[in-house]
């Protein structure tokens, strides 16, 4: 009997020291928002000293602070950021994502918090002078990117090399795989920058806004909306894209 009543006590015990550790792995979770991000891509998201950083990496921190939420990044591929939102593998993604009708049927988005549009990149040394002298040039692009979309769209003799990530562009553009390269104007003068041989040639008509993709009806659309347009009114992007930016779109 004496043990009966032991082995019970333990059980009671066990049982409430389960439950008690559940509810701390559930209060902890509701204080983080999972995020997906692209790191591939300076000056928005970028690693240094083995860390994230860059222009979006402290909007969506801002963001959580004001939410009073820690976040988990999870670094993937940029083709793979859409349907891991979807999905609802994440609570959001920020990486430099413009938003389509096409991807509006699968994720919701948040008020835009920059705006950028679409150039190409060639170096100096090249018989290319404008973007009407890409017909039959090998052209890389960013999977998953509108950017890809752009190029087909205004150019229907241009052979694409897509990759996975922006840096295999580069090497690509470099080893002489491709004769230029699409992507977003901050950024492509950044990369001018560092590079000095490559010539920027924007296409016009090409202008888009970029926002955080949320899974569809998610609880955090309005309050990170209202962060947003708080970081907006006061002027706190503004100063992180004079930060991190060469050259911005102003409105």
């Amino acid at each position: 009997m004496q043990y009966f009543i032991i082995l019970l006590s333990f059980l009671l015990f066990t049982g409430c020291e389960k439950k008690s550790s559940e509810k701390d792995i559930s209060e902890k979770e509701k204080k983080i928002l999972n995020i997906a991000v692209s790191s591939d891509y300076p000056p928005y998201i970028y690693t240094k000293d083995a860390k994230l950083a860059g222009f979006e990496i402290e909007i969506i921190n801002a963001v959580a602070q004001s939410l009073k939420k820690t976040i988990s990044f999870h670094d993937i591929a940029f083709e793979g950021i859409i349907p891991t939102v979807a999905k609802g593998q994440v609570d959001g993604a920020i990486s430099s994502i413009a938003r389509t009708p096409e991807r509006e049927k699968e994720v919701d988005f948040s008020i835009p918090y920059h705006r950028s549009m679409t150039v190409v990149i060639v170096p100096f040394a090249t018989s290319i002078r404008s973007v009407d002298d890409l017909d039959d040039k090998v052209v890389g692009v960013e999977k998953g990117t509108t950017y890809e979309n752009d190029i087909k769209k205004k150019f229907k003799d241009v052979k694409l090399l897509a990759r996975a990530k922006f840096h295999e562009l580069l090497d690509a553009l470099q080893e002489g795989k491709c004769q230029a390269i699409v992507t977003g104007y901050s950024e492509a003068y950044e990369l001018q920058n560092i590079n000095p041989n490559l010539k920027i040639l924007p296409i016009e008509g090409t202008t888009i806004t970029f926002s955080i993709a949320l899974p569809k009806g998610s609880a955090w659309l309005v309050p990170i909306n209202d962060t947003l347009q708080a970081m907006i009114k006061n002027g706190d992007i503004r100063k992180l894209e004079t930060q991190f930016f060469k050259k911005v779109i102003k409105e």
